[in-house]
């Protein structure tokens, strides 16, 4: 069999075991950043040397059950790699699962890991068969990836594709778009938002359903629990969410063209819809949780595009859609994740013409960590996050105003209460929200709705993640119980 060949490779080159310390996936981030993809620690506890001549290794016959090899994956992870692979190499091969976790997902983590161990000792060949091997399993995987340039050795996988009958079965899935929304769509006037010529001030929330956050939004949201979660919202006085698109959840064979998944856009097209029978505006932020390690977003953006267009496109008629968000703190990805802030400005400007294009009805925006000047040429209005006081709130927007007239949202804000600062998180954003308002801002939009238990952020098979700030940063707890911000922001009159 085919994996029995490829591991046989990796160990007649190493012909020993080795050890190597944990790599449990990171779930989440602290704010202000969303999750980044897991990252496995590179330390190597144990220094065993490689010998100069690997002595060729006759596999015995494994006889074990799938539950004895799972059981066995508790022995040996972080402690031998080869046995780890050979474990879940036959798992995978028997179709079976270790409890709720797929064997292809935890083979990433374990080739990647063991390339890491084969490099530090010197083997680079090895390596490099290893981290090629582990993006067998995530074509995606940035680690892997990343380790494979380094050693000028890394070549993307072909796009996957769909044949001619499945792209014509996938398109025939969608259903036309019926607008929703009432009334006009959300215009500038005099550096304000309006709506049919009476004014607009976002009082909004980041939304993510609660047992659907981040990649679990779109492939796991119940309808039925979002229409009950929006009402809790509106019910807080709120009159706008803002949501966040990760294409890979939503589109198949890049390959071949669009190829949306039906079951995505139901999802989506039925949280516009209960958004729209309660009155509150949708800002819905795009290109979330980027490509910017295989084929990077700001180099090769053609299927990103083509994906944005028939989003933007597909929603052009819905009035309650405020704006489009092109990208979630993109400055991040030139100021922490080394590209070119050229590449990524320049991506930014050419986006947003596109879909001007194919969407003259709504306006554009691009929520920056920090400073939103750079995306002037790309907005309609700037947008920018903030996660300290009123007071250092009126400096930046002081700032802001210094260089430019363009009206400014205030896009994410918020407090967690991690240790149970109910009385904290409710007086911090008084006085932030209240600075917004007194300086004549767009508005604001809370970061955000819910917590999120810590069996919901996770990126298997790290699961559950650590409990940490950013489970804790909702208006509501884990139960829907609200907490005191709650009732602060129902009686909050600036």
């Amino acid at each position: 069999m085919k994996w029995y060949r490829s591991l046989a490779t990796l160990l007649l080159a190493v012909g020993t075991l080795v050890l190597l310390s944990a790599c449990e996936p990171s779930a989440v981030a602290q704010k202000p950043t969303l999750m980044p993809l897991p990252t496995f620690d590179e330390r190597v506890t144990t220094e065993t040397p490689v010998p100069a001549t690997a002595t060729p290794i006759t596999p015995t016959p494994d006889v074990r059950t799938v539950e004895q090899l799972c059981f066995d994956l508790d022995k040996f992870w972080n402690n031998n790699w080869i046995e780890v692979i050979n474990a879940l190499e036959r798992v995978h091969a028997e179709e079976g699962t270790c409890g709720d976790k797929d064997p292809a997902q935890m083979l990433y983590p374990a080739y990647y890991n063991y390339g890491v161990l084969l490099q530090r000792r010197g083997a680079i060949s090895e390596a490099i068969a290893a981290y090629q091997r582990a993006l067998e399993y995530n074509p995606g995987g940035a680690e892997a990836a990343q380790a494979l340039k380094a050693l000028n050795a890394f070549t993307p996988a072909p796009l996957d594709a769909c044949d001619e009958e499945a792209v014509a079965t996938a398109l025939s899935a969608i259903p036309v778009y019926i607008p929703q929304g009432r009334g006009g769509f959300v215009k500038l006037a005099a550096n304000q938002f309006a709506i049919e010529d009476q004014p607009f001030r976002v009082r909004g929330v980041n939304y993510y359903p609660s047992r659907a956050p981040w990649r679990r939004f779109l492939t796991e949201t119940n309808l039925t629990t979002a229409a009950m979660e929006l009402d809790l919202i509106k019910s807080a006085g709120l009159n706008t969410i803002r949501i966040f698109l990760w294409y890979e959840a939503m589109f198949n064979c890049p390959a071949s063209g669009l190829v949306p998944i039906a079951s995505a856009f139901e999802r989506l097209d039925g949280v516009l819809k209960l958004a729209a029978a309660r009155d509150l505006k949708v800002i819905i932020t795009l290109n979330d949780l980027p490509d910017l390690t295989v084929r990077p977003l700001y180099t090769h953006p053609e299927t990103s595009l083509a994906q944005t267009l028939y989003i933007t496109m597909r929603y052009r008629d819905e009035r309650t859609i405020l704006a489009w968000d092109l990208r979630n703190e993109g400055d991040i990805d030139y100021t922490r994740y080394k590209q070119r802030s050229t590449d990524v400005l320049n991506w930014l400007r050419n986006l947003s013409q596109q879909v001007r294009l194919t969407d003259p009805n709504h306006l554009i925006t691009a929520g920056w960590l920090s400073n939103p000047l750079p995306t002037d040429q790309a907005v309609d209005f700037f947008s920018f996050h903030h996660w300290s006081t009123g007071a250092e709130l009126r400096a930046r927007v002081a700032a802001i105003r210094a260089v430019s007239s363009k009206p400014i949202l205030l896009e994410e804000v918020g407090y967690n209460t991690w240790g149970r600062d109910y009385a904290g998180q409710s007086n911090k954003l008084r006085d932030a929200i209240t600075a917004a308002d007194s300086v004549g801002m767009l508005g604001w939009v809370v970061w955000s709705a819910f917590d999120y238990s810590t069996d919901v952020t996770c990126i298997p098979p790290a699961c559950p993640s650590q409990d940490n700030g950013e489970h804790h940063f909702g208006l509501w707890n884990v139960d829907y119980s609200p907490k005191p911000v709650v009732e602060m922001l129902r009686g909050y009159n600036p």
